[in-house]
C-alpha cells in the first residue's frame, strides 16, 4: 500500500472528526457512511496507528486524530492554494512574459498598452528590455523572449508576425542650421549636409543608406552612433543632420534645440511589427499580451497634434 496521503481520504477524515459521526460527515461531503468509513479503516491501516474512537454516541478523534487533523488542514489549504495558482497560470492572469522591443517602441506608445495590460491581469510580471531591430526576430524564434517589436515588412516562417505601429522618421537639425525653416522637403534637398548616421548593420543605418542612393547622392559623415540619445546630441553639438525615429526625438526637440522636418517620401514610413511564436504552447499570458498588441493597431490609436521645433505632427497617446 502507498504510503502517500490521499487527499480526498484527508478531507473525509477531517468531516467525520469535525462533526463526530459517520453518518453526519457522510451527508456533508455527499458520500455513503459505508464507504467513508472504509477510507478512514483503510487510513487508519495505511498510517498503522488509531485516528477515531468509536462508540454508540459518535465518534471522537484520538491524539494521533487530532494531531492528524491539525495537520491535513494545512496540507489540504496548500494543495488548494497551488491548484488556485495553477489556474491562474492556465487563464493567463498569473506568469511571466519576456518582451523585447527596438527604441521607437519603448519610446512610443508601448508602455502605456503595458501599462493597460498589467492594470487587467496585475499578477502577471512582465520583463522588458531594449534590443536592435535585427536581433529581436531572432531571439523570439529562438525562444530567448516570448513577444517582439521591430521594425520589420520581411516573412517569417515561425512566427506570428502582425502590424503594430507606423513611425514618421524625420530630418533633424540644429535650430539655426540652413534648413532650418523647412517643414518639409525632399530627401535629395539634404545631399550637400554632413550626416550623424546609425552603422549600417542597424535597420535604420541601411535604411538611410539605400534611401541616399535611391535620391542619388553618398552621405558625408565623419562620425556614427548607436543610441538615440547619443544621435540628439551629436546634431545639438553641430556634428551633422540626422534621420530619426518620431517618437526618439519629437519630445526632445526644444530641450536640445533641434528642429524636425518631415521627409516626404514613402520611405520614411516605417512600420514597426509585433512578433511571436507559431506555437500551441504558448502560456496565456503571452497570448493576452500578444492579442492586445495586435488589436486596433495604427487606426484606433488617438492621436493628439503637436507642434515641436517647427513641425507639426500627430503623437500617439494611447
Amino acid at each position: 500500500m502507498s504510503n502517500a496521503l490521499d487527499p480526498t481520504t484527508l478531507r473525509l477524515f477531517l468531516a467525520v472528526a469535525e462533526e463526530r459521526s459517520m453518518a453526519k460527515a457522510a451527508e456533508r461531503e455527499h458520500i455513503t457512511t459505508s464507504a467513508i468509513s472504509k477510507r478512514i479503516a483503510e487510513l487508519e491501516l495505511q498510517l498503522n496507528v488509531r485516528l477515531l474512537e468509536r462508540s454508540n454516541t459518535g465518534v471522537k478523534p484520538t491524539a494521533a486524530g487530532r494531531a492528524l487533523s491539525t495537520d491535513a488542514h494545512g496540507i489540504l489549504d496548500a494543495l488548494e492554494a497551488a491548484q488556485n495558482k495553477l489556474t491562474d497560470y492556465a487563464r493567463g492572469v498569473r506568469g511571466e512574459v519576456l518582451i523585447s522591443a527596438n527604441p521607437s517602441s519603448i519610446l512610443g506608445t508601448l508602455p502605456r498598452d503595458l501599462r493597460d495590460f498589467a492594470s487587467r491581469y496585475p499578477l502577471v510580471r512582465i520583463a522588458l528590455d531594449e534590443r536592435r531591430s535585427a536581433q529581436i526576430a531572432q531571439s523570439v524564434a529562438n525562444g530567448d523572449i516570448d513577444i517582439g517589436l521591430f521594425y520589420s515588412d520581411a516573412a517569417y516562417a515561425d512566427l506570428q508576425v502582425a502590424p503594430y505601429c507606423t513611425t514618421r522618421l524625420l530630418l533633424v537639425v540644429p535650430q539655426k542650421h540652413p534648413l532650418a525653416g523647412r517643414q518639409s522637403m525632399r530627401f535629395a534637398d539634404a545631399a550637400e549636409h554632413t550626416f550623424v548616421l546609425h552603422p549600417d548593420t542597424t535597420r535604420l543605418g541601411a535604411l538611410v543608406r539605400a534611401a541616399a542612393e535611391k535620391s542619388g547622392f553618398r552621405l558625408k559623415s565623419q562620425i556614427q552612433i548607436l543610441t538615440q540619445e547619443g544621435m540628439r546630441r551629436l546634431v545639438e553639438a553641430g556634428m551633422g543632420v540626422a534621420v530619426m525615429p518620431e517618437p526618439s526625438v519629437l519630445p526632445y526637440a526644444i530641450q536640445h534645440g533641434l528642429h524636425c522636418i518631415s521627409i516626404d517620401e514613402d520611405w520614411a514610413l516605417l512600420q514597426t511589427s509585433v512578433c511571436t511564436r507559431r506555437s500551441d504552447a504558448l502560456s496565456m499570458s503571452v497570448r493576452l499580451l500578444f492579442a492586445q498588441l495586435t488589436r486596433g493597431s495604427e487606426g484606433e490609436r488617438s492621436r493628439d497634434a503637436i507642434d515641436l521645433g517647427g513641425v507639426k505632427d500627430i503623437v500617439p497617446t494611447n
